[in-house]
């Protein structure tokens, strides 16, 4: 049965037992009224989707059902009632949060044992579950485990009527383990149901096989043990070439579980404790990590984290991209308070090439860059050509001189990338910019590229994914094959938490990133608090995603010298031209800064030459993804080419050929230049 209320409560303890497993649509309606509304407004409704219910803070309904043999005063012989339930979070609660789930008395706004949600006390990024019994106006006691987003987890409250005292626990497996218990003023209460409440700052959650009893082992049952919760998460991490890095994790179970780490999703083979060391990492090992505790009842998957790896190399060129938070702020004159906080921090991290989005088109906001570029970047050369959406566009900023600068794919249809709805319109709203700009050492131009793919979270997921595929598709078909041989980066917001998992019609990360573009991913962290989160520093809950990206072409990864996601609130001391509050002031977004060294100016150096059996043997050294070509003579004076484009895959590059009777000499060029090396 999906739905079951026990017609004997005496001899079946269990008294309400809901898999939830019906059609999608309002639970009051798709459970045949097995659930009722009984406060709120029912204008957006409590939904089924997929199988579990779907709570939202967007809405104010509240639902509840009835238990077997209610209701149950105080003065009867059932006195302890159990509730357990798995949930799953998809956004944040707000600070002081609100209450979820509760028992149910036989009035409309008669509770108890509610079940708080919270960011209150957290770590950035996880929340907090709370109870309260007879207090519904700020919740009692707070469990302290912190949870994460899109991760299951089971909740099992439970309630005396006697005197409403309320006890909360998350994952037990047992009655006897710790949990958190209200201490407020004591009341008899008459048990009828259990409900589910839609309010303000509560998040969005799904929740999944309720079951209400009389006792732990009815809602949790007589298992064998208990599956693995992940207490300790991996963490990201920047290393230099040839460092060695640890990730470390823990996870609790019984039996204790044994461990699986994964690299971009496959086992590494060995890699089966709680830790991760990694001894003389290359740039072939950067890449998101994950490990996996299992044991007989269970598996737990943590948090990805990111490795990334710099080279230890004398920086060429510095990129910055900030979203400046122009939507709504109709004025870029330089006399304006937020204009001046993010004209202070160029001028502190003094960048090469600065990539701004969010520029307003409105009030003569492009004509008054001209007066932010004198006033804070004097020299810098500008280019403000990017096609709008009506209200925001980008620009680049570079101490370098710009050859060209294009909008490309602004209007473009969306739909053979896969979106064709109205609302949001189905085409590409605003575009992909570039800039072509002469870095000096750089053989060829740096072609600086940035975006601001759709807003709105998850909203607009279908969207922002159809855009991000129709840049991939452009890279692609487009500019690869004409400059493949030439530097490339994309940066910009892209609306999208790379380590959230996408939501439906998501996905626009994974849509740029991979061997058709050739860009590679990125993590810089905040070196204060590790953290690659950019949005939004002005909330009060704090730092919650990561909208903002620096994707270079893998030539540029493999020498990155530094990065980092930039805060002024938390420099230990600060110039004088520079405030603690600069990164609120100015945008709701924080910039991210990436240093690259130059991947051409690297000596050539062989390392052996052999001939074995008509079989030539070359070994040089080089760094990832460097181009070569080589030729071949018989007399140092005419030559031709033996192979071209010859990519390297690490630190040294082979290369091994039959060897004809005419050539006795040959030769290493590195692409793009034409120089003998």
């Amino acid at each position: 049965m999906v739905f079951l209320i026990s017609a004997f409560p005496a001899a079946a303890a269990l008294l309400l037992s809901d898999s939830f497993d019906y059609p999608d649509g309002a639970l009051v309606a798709v459970s045949t009224n097995g659930w009722v509304h009984h406060s709120g407004s029912v204008t957006g409704e409590v939904s089924v989707a997929s199988g579990r219910v779907r709570l939202s803070d967007a809405n104010t309904e509240d639902v509840s059902a009835p238990l077997a043999g209610q209701p149950y005063p105080a003065s009867s012989n059932t006195n302890m009632f159990y509730a357990a339930f798995t949930i799953r979070f998809a956004s944040l609660p707000s600070v002081g949060g609100t209450y979820f789930a509760h028992f149910k008395g036989p009035s409309a706004t008669d509770f108890r044992a509610r079940i708080w949600a919270l960011t209150g006390g957290a770590a950035p990024g996880r929340f907090r579950l709370g109870i309260s019994s007879t207090g519904g106006a700020a919740v009692n006691m707070i469990h302290p485990m912190d949870l994460n987003l899109n991760t299951d987890y089971t909740v099992v409250s439970r309630l005396a009527n006697t005197n409403s005292v309320g006890t909360l626990w998350i994952n037990p497996a047992s009655e006897n383990e710790p949990g958190v218990t209200t201490t407020e003023a004591v009341s008899t209460f008459t048990v009828s149901g259990f409900a589910f409440r839609e309010n303000t700052g509560e998040g969005q959650l799904n929740v999944d096989n309720l079951r209400v009893g009389t006792s732990f082992a009815d809602v949790q049952g007589i298992s064998s043990g208990q599956s693995p919760l992940i207490t300790v998460q991996p963490r990201s991490q920047t290393a230099t070439h040839g460092d060695e890095v640890t990730f470390r994790a823990d996870a609790i179970g019984t039996p204790p579980p044994g461990f699986q780490w994964q690299f971009n999703g496959t086992n590494l083979p060995g890699a089966v404790s709680s830790n991760l060391t990694l001894t003389g990492v290359t740039f072939a090992q950067s890449g998101v990590y994950t490990v996996i505790a299992t044991n007989p009842a269970g598996s737990a998957l943590s948090d990805p984290a990111v490795l990334n790896i710099w080279r230890a190399a004398a920086p060429a060129f510095s990129v910055l991209t900030y979203n400046v938070h122009g939507n709504g702020l109709t004025n870029w004159s330089t006399n304006l308070w937020h204009v001046q906080a993010i004209g202070r921090q160029m001028q502190y991290l003094d960048p090469d090439i600065i990539t701004f989005n969010e520029i307003p088109v409105t009030n003569n906001c492009t004509a008054q860059m001209a007066d932010f570029v004198a006033a804070f970047r004097p020299g810098y050369y500008l280019v403000t050509n990017s096609a709008d959406d009506g209200y925001i566009h980008s620009v680049i900023l570079s101490r370098f001189p710009i050859l060209s600068s294009t909008s490309r794919l602004h209007g473009i249809s969306l739909a053979p990338f896969g979106y064709t709805n109205a609302n949001p319109a189905p085409y590409f709203t605003r575009d992909l910019f570039e800039a072509r700009i002469v870095v000096p050492g750089l053989p060829a131009p740096l072609h600086m590229f940035t975006a601001h793919l759709k807003s709105g979270e998850d909203v607009n997921a279908a969207k922002r994914a159809a855009e991000a595929g129709a840049v991939s598709n452009f890279f692609a078909t487009e500019y690869l094959p004409l400059n493949i041989q030439e530097p490339y980066v994309l940066n910009g917001d892209m609306n999208e938490d790379v380590l959230r998992p996408p939501v439906s019609g998501g996905g626009a990360i994974a849509n740029l990133l991979g061997a058709a573009t050739g860009l590679q991913l990125v993590s810089p962290l905040n070196p204060f608090t590790g953290s690659e989160m950019t949005w939004s520093v002005q909330d009060a809950d704090g730092l919650s995603k990561r909208y903002d990206y620096v994707l270079p072409c893998a030539l540029l990864f493999s020498n990155i010298v530094h990065g980092e996601v930039f805060r002024t609130d938390l420099l230990v001391s600060h110039p004088p031209d520079l405030y603690s509050n600069d990164d609120k002031v100015a945008s709701d977004h924080l910039p991210v800064f990436l240093v690259f060294g130059n991947p051409f100016d690297a000596p050539f150096r062989l390392l052996s030459i052999g001939v074995t059996n008509r079989m030539m043997s070359l070994e040089w050294e080089s760094i990832s993804n460097r181009q070569y070509h080589l030729e071949a003579s018989s007399d140092l004076v005419t030559w031709s080419a033996w192979v071209n484009n010859l990519v390297a895959t690490g630190d040294n590059c082979i290369w091994t050929t039959n060897v004809p009777a005419a050539a006795t000499f040959f030769r290493v060029r590195r692409a793009p230049e034409s120089g003998l090396q």
